[in-house]
């Protein structure tokens, strides 16, 4: 007979999660002084690099608009393309822009995770990370994750879609005994798991509440059909003796 345990996957990060390590890493501010020393030192609060025809091209500085220490580069028509710097907090970031002044490219280290944003936040990007030595690609639409890819700490990987409303609704995994599984999710909440386990082909279905009905394919070839009640009990069973 088969296991009715219901299969589950477990879960994973949060579209909140990212947005707040992403966001906050790119916005925080102010960091204290630091004086150079030494008899061949200058020492100033912003150095202005410009081409032979005097237009700005590069700003230096110990505190920047953003209240960072950083450095600019400005293309020909004076717009910002890309900044290099540290904020208050000694978190380093990247950033490169386009020609609209938005932001492409981004790239930052914070509590020993570190983030490669690509595309526009506000509305399509991808987040390549590693948050805890878990590496992840995440694809964002309007802020919200619609697919991840994760390896977890054992290498078992996952990939995870997404509902407009930011809910998991397809899960995909392979766990630790090389045992797939893939579960269907409403509003959610699993209403179907297929997967193998324990060298059996099982397909689970379930309504709002708990698992109703389960089928399974055994590894000598026998089938069998299991019923459930609102306690998850078994109240009918289908074995199968196929013939040989």
């Amino acid at each position: 007979m088969l296991s009715h345990k219901t299969l589950l996957i477990a879960g994973m990060l949060s579209t909140s999660l990212l947005g707040g390590l992403v966001g906050g890493a790119l916005v925080q501010s102010s960091m204290s002084t630091v004086l150079a020393q030494g008899p061949g030192a200058v020492t100033t609060t912003q150095v202005n690099l410009v081409d032979p025809d005097g237009q700005l091209r590069a700003v230096l500085a110990g505190r920047d608009e953003r209240r960072m220490a950083s450095l600019s580069f400005y293309d020909t028509a004076g717009q910002v393309r890309s900044v290099i710097g540290i904020d208050e907090g000694g978190i380093p970031l990247v950033r490169l822009f386009d020609q609209a002044g938005q932001s492409r490219l981004s790239a930052v280290v914070q509590d020993g995770a570190g983030l490669l944003i690509v595309g526009d936040e506000a509305a399509r990007s991808a987040v390549l990370g590693d948050l805890n030595g878990n590496p992840f690609l995440s694809l964002f639409d309007a802020g919200r994750s619609r697919t991840r890819l994760q390896l977890a700490q054992d290498g078992s990987p996952s990939l995870a879609l997404f509902d407009g409303d930011g809910r998991q609704s397809i899960a995909m995994t392979v766990d630790a005994s090389q045992a797939p599984l893939m579960t269907f999710h409403e509003q959610g909440r699993v209403r179907a798991a297929f997967g193998v386990q324990q060298q059996t082909a099982v397909l689970n279905m379930a309504d709002d509440e708990r698992m109703r009905l389960v089928l399974g394919v055994a590894e000598d070839g026998n089938p069998s059909i299991s019923f459930l009640n609102d306690a998850g009990q078994v109240v009918q069973e289908l074995p199968l003796e196929l013939p040989r």
